[in-house]
């Protein structure tokens, strides 16, 4: 996702400077470390008790008494913690970027499917349309190909290398797609893998496991002809990210979700997503290997247009698939796999029960110098939903060229509207908005928090702020020179108390869902994006008081591109083995 495209370094070459990992974390045990960071006028003071990498993470791995919140302390980035990271990427060892079954029947997807013709910016505000169609195999692939399908090849060296519809953190994509579903037009009821290289469905099992599914997670799936399960491949992502990368699973999954959302209401198909499930079920109807995948979300599709599943079938079986193997290793993170344990949810009782907890929270009072009521452009204006998801990318150099505020404004628009997510009343959300604006026509430089009540723009910071916000995103340039950065936060003491700790996965999901709808609405207005990390405690210190006890869940920058890309397109293999 952020600095978009395969990695370039060469074979073994760490990941940062090497000078920055010199001394080894072992040399400095239980040192204690400060630092202050002095940019552009604004100071920022920190200290921490410093123990080696891999004892934080064992160390905290084996505490019970919340292993979500010390998973979300031991994975922050710091100028530290970047500094002492003796992490390189292992290019011999990179995982493969497809799932391949052994030895396991497919259908093949047809290239004749229907393109989202729709204005790209009214998919991606509204969430409301009345569904009139029902999903057969035809629309089942476009639905997969502008969400997850291949839209541009590359080469590096002798290998072929595959961008995809949604952006991916590092460009590894680690998201898979399973389709659970009745009996449709052209396709039996089964479970199936979607297979986006040789653009097919890979046969897991034969019959309707829709009742059974929807007992264990939401009645909507039952009256749904086409349930979407998105899960993550953890290894694909940590090679580079390590332990930070569960967080990277429901970025990635958000962004394919915004896809998803945008172009099922192209076709006036209604969709669900459902991230209330019995987890253990979920992983034995796909066949999920313990500790190696895991279920993120579900979209139910074409809610209500289904005919209901019939009833609970006996218990499902095992399935086992013959899988090809990633990589040759494999590094495990313990710490990432007891923070998705404590998120899991055991039973049909509390899954109902989670899906009821979230309390809307009580809004504060701003106090604010300026405010700036957006003023966004006509959606029907906007180029279709197919010509912006093919245009889309991740912008790797912005031009420090100026956007208008018209512009800023329809992304706002566009990007914060509300998620259905089976956990949230309707109109609310766990994601505040807060922005940097470098160079806005109309709008001061400085910072913003985005108030959805009033749709304008609050002032919190004034002042150019370049260099800061290239120094939150861990000193990247690429956000320095961004017109716009945003940053995604979420009140996760609130979250916490009211949904558990599977109320962090919903939090980073429903960012994700949002940046997804950023990168759509930045390319629906001719400018470009890029997502990113950040340094996390500097983040919540910049916006405060503001954003006190506010959490940054994901960044994402916004610009005019320096040089032009070429669309990606239906690529011509597609369909073919």
């Amino acid at each position: 996702m952020a600095p978009g495209g395969p990695p370039r370094l060469s074979r073994r070459e760490p990941e940062r400077d090497p000078s920055s990992a010199r001394t080894k974390p072992r040399e400095r045990d239980r040192a204690t470390c400060s630092t202050v960071v002095v940019c552009n006028n604004y100071s920022f003071t920190g200290s921490l008790n410093y123990l080696p990498k891999e004892e934080q993470l064992a160390n905290m791995a084996r505490d019970d008494s919340n292993p979500i919140l010390a998973y979300h302390e031991t994975t922050k980035h710091s100028e530290i913690s970047l500094r002492t990271s003796g992490h390189y990427l292992d290019w011999d060892n990179k995982p493969s970027a497809f799932k391949q079954y052994k030895n396991r029947p497919s259908t093949a997807l047809s290239r004749q499917f229907p393109h989202p013709k729709e204005a790209s910016l009214k998919t991606i505000k509204d969430n409301r349309s009345k569904p009139t169609k029902n999903p057969d195999l035809d629309t089942m692939a476009e639905l997969l190909f502008f969400s997850a399908g291949l839209t541009r090849k590359m080469r590096f060296g002798s290998q072929p290398y595959y961008m995809r519809a949604a952006p991916a953190t590092g460009a590894l994509y680690p998201i898979e797609v399973y389709i659970i579903n009745g009996d449709i037009p052209q396709l039996n009821a089964g479970v199936y893998h979607y297979n986006p290289l040789d653009f097919s469905l890979v046969h897991l099992r034969e019959g309707d496991y829709r009742s059974q599914l929807s007992a264990k997670s939401h009645e909507a799936v039952s009256s749904s002809p086409v349930t979407f399960a998105l899960t993550s491949l953890a290894w694909r992502n940590a090679w580079k990210y390590e332990a930070r990368s569960y967080r990277h699973w429901f970025w990635d999954g958000g962004v394919i979700a915004a896809n998803l959302l945008a172009t099922c209401i192209s076709e006036k198909i209604w969709v669900k997503l459902i991230m209330g499930f019995v987890d253990s079920e979920v992983n034995n109807l796909l066949g999920l290997e313990k500790h190696q995948e895991a279920p993120i979300c579900m979209a139910a599709i074409g809610t209500g247009l289904g005919t209901n599943a019939r009833s609970v079938r006996p218990e499902i079986p095992a399935l086992h698939p013959d899988v090809e193997p990633l990589s040759r290793d494999q590094t495990d993170y313990p710490i990432m796999w007891e923070a998705n344990k404590a998120s899991e949810l055991p039973s049909a009782d509390s899954v109902k029960a989670w899906q009821q907890g979230y309390k809307p929270r009580i809004s504060k009072l701003s106090h604010s110098n300026a405010t700036f009521q957006l003023r966004p452009l006509k959606p029907e204006d906007s180029p279709s939903l197919e010509q912006t998801i093919l245009r889309r990318g991740s912008t790797r150099r912005f031009a420090q060229q100026a956007i208008t505020f018209e512009s800023l404004s329809t992304i706002v628009d566009a990007a914060t509207t509300c998620v259905p997510l089976d956990f949230l009343p309707e109109g609310e959300t766990l994601t505040d908005f807060y922005l940097i604006a470098n160079d806005v026509q109309g709008l001061p430089s400085g910072s913003y928090f985005f108030n959805p009540g009033t749709k304008s723009l609050e002032q919190l910071k004034t002042g150019r702020l370049r260099h800061m916000s290239g120094y939150l995103c861990l000193d990247q340039p690429l956000f320095s020179d961004a017109s716009v950065v945003f940053f995604l936060m979420a009140d996760l003491p609130h979250t916490l108390a009211c949904l558990g700790p599977r109320g962090y996965c919903a939090a980073q999901f429903e960012a994700g869902v949002h940046a997804g709808k950023i990168y759509l609405s930045s390319y629906s207005v001719g400018v470009g994006a890029s997502g990113s990390t950040f340094y996390d405690d500097a983040v919540t210190e910049f916006f405060s008081p503001h954003a006190k006890d506010k959490s940054p869940m994901i960044a994402v920058g916004v610009g005019v591109p320096s040089y032009k890309a070429r669309p990606g397109r239906i690529l011509p293999q597609l369909g073919q083995a």
